[in-house]
């Protein structure tokens, strides 16, 4: 029994199937399924159920898996630690963002990491709340951007900022000459929105329903690109956070409106089990010091 058994053996748990789990560790499959083997004949019993798309844990193999993802950490915590003393990050960091704010913030830290921080492989990634806090709680992320995510015990957040959310679409439309507009006014438009299991989306129509007004959502959209040229065929609105609209604003390509009281809260998410690395603590405070000028940039107003 080694460390390669057991990060091979993690990797088939994390993916469900042994072909899938050898393209990302880059070996045979073969290869791969005969030290799994070997490592189930060594321990005395199954590590996975053969399904049919795959395999899944036993319940002794869920019990290695957690103490084998203990054991890995620690080795790996073991060398971050022989790395401290020249104040190095590296190693793997890992940020999910929803797309509005990755578009504003990606570049930067891009920029920012490559130039001071070459040793750490970091990883960019665009993501909604519910997907993001899925990865997280399984260590597949190590910081996410989230949108007013429910409470969850395995999770920490840092408050970043607030943004309000606005009716968007051609300029020239005489809503959008308004200063501001009522929720319940938004019940009289035809309306394009992302998915239902938007953490966004679920926040606008729980405050309209609030109001008592019902949204009229023709279509549900999830590409920034054709949404924009949605809107500025002034058949439609949309409503998005400032951020999304930034640069469309900006240029007056697009006009905007902000929506009284409605608003979302943009959180810094972490797990509360993994543990804390010198990458992942750089990556944190790199992000929330990017963030706090992003929010000036934006033009929200962020809470004390």
């Amino acid at each position: 029994m080694d460390l390669r058994q057991f990060r091979y053996f993690s990797q088939v748990a994390r993916r469900e199937n042994f072909r899938k789990a050898s393209e990302d560790l880059r070996i045979a499959q073969s290869a791969l399924t005969r030290q799994i083997q070997m490592l189930e004949r060594e321990l005395g019993f199954l590590l996975f159920d053969r399904v049919k798309r795959g395999v899944r844990l036993t319940a002794a193999g869920q019990r290695l898996l957690e103490r084998s993802q203990y054991i890995l950490g620690e080795v790996d915590r073991l060398k971050e630690t022989l790395q401290i003393e020249a104040h190095v990050p590296s190693g793997p960091a890992s940020l999910a963002a929803p797309p509005s704010i990755g578009r504003l913030l990606f570049s930067r830290l891009a920029q920012t990491f490559l130039q001071s921080y070459p040793k750490v492989q970091l990883s960019l990634l665009e993501g909604w709340t519910s997907n993001a806090m899925s990865q997280l709680r399984r260590g597949e992320l190590s910081l996410a951007i989230m949108s007013d995510p429910p409470p969850d015990p395995l999770l920490e957040y840092t408050r970043l900022f607030t943004e309000s959310i606005y009716l968007v679409g051609r300029p020239g439309d005489s809503w959008l000459k308004k200063r501001s507009l009522e929720v319940k006014s938004l019940a009289d438009l035809p309306l394009v929105m992302t998915s239902k299991t938007n953490r966004t989306r679920q926040l606008i129509e729980n405050s309209a329903a609030r109001e008592g007004a019902r949204l009229d959502v023709r279509l549900e959209l999830e590409s920034p690109e054709t949404l924009q040229q949605l809107l500025l065929s002034g058949r439609i609105y949309g409503l998005l956070p400032y951020s999304s609209i930034y640069h469309g604003a900006q240029t007056r390509r697009l006009a905007a409106v902000p929506i009284r009281g409605l608003a979302i809260t943009r959180y810094l998410a972490k797990s509360r089990s993994e543990a804390n690395s010198i990458a992942r603590e750089t990556l944190e405070k790199t992000v929330i010091a990017e963030m706090r000028e992003l929010a000036k940039r934006v033009g929200v107003r962020e809470r004390g």
